[in-house]
């Protein structure tokens, strides 16, 4: 009875911890020869680092009604602190589209590397995953690299936000 005290004592009085992740995955798609990005972030992430970088509001973004502009300044965040390298040469990706998450707190944003040439001559992928580092020190990324015959998982976070994959299987 008295662990059971103590046990509801700290869990009134000890501050809830807030945890902040995306998930991020790279698949390459062999059939379309391209490198699909997914991307799963809180949409109030998403919304505070817009709002505190650009000074817009991207109320309605998930609306049929959006407004371009918030989409342009998405993509501008997203190609700033995301960044692909292949041999040390950094990938354009593109704006698929997005879709809410059946909870209604994430959102799902779909990116493309249109003609990703995945040949075996690649030596290593850089990639620099600073999402949402600008709000929060404990911040965790995770991505997922999907390669044909290959799968790596990295971890981001403020103290280490670029990973290298050789492609030996080697990383560091």
């Amino acid at each position: 009875m008295i662990n059971n005290f103590f046990f509801l004592a700290a869990f009134l009085f000890v501050p809830f911890h807030d945890f902040h992740v995306t998930h991020t995955t790279f698949h390459y798609n062999n059939e379309s020869k391209s490198m699909e990005i997914t991307i799963k972030v809180a949409l109030e992430d998403l919304e505070k680092s817009i709002k505190d970088i650009y000074s817009e509001k991207i109320d309605g973004f998930l609306d049929t009604q959006e407004n371009k502009n918030i989409e342009k300044l998405i993509i501008e965040y997203f190609r700033n602190n995301l960044i692909f390298s292949v041999d040390k040469n950094k990938q354009e990706y593109h704006w698929v589209g997005k879709e809410s998450s059946n909870n209604l707190h994430d959102i799902y944003l779909y990116f493309e590397i249109p003609n990703y040439d995945k040949n075996e001559n690649i030596e290593s992928i850089i990639i620099k995953n600073t999402l949402f580092f600008d709000l929060y020190n404990n911040q965790t990324n995770i991505a997922l690299i999907e390669l044909i015959d290959s799968k790596y998982n990295l971890t981001f976070t403020i103290d280490n936000d670029i990973q290298t994959i050789f492609m030996n299987n080697k990383s560091r």
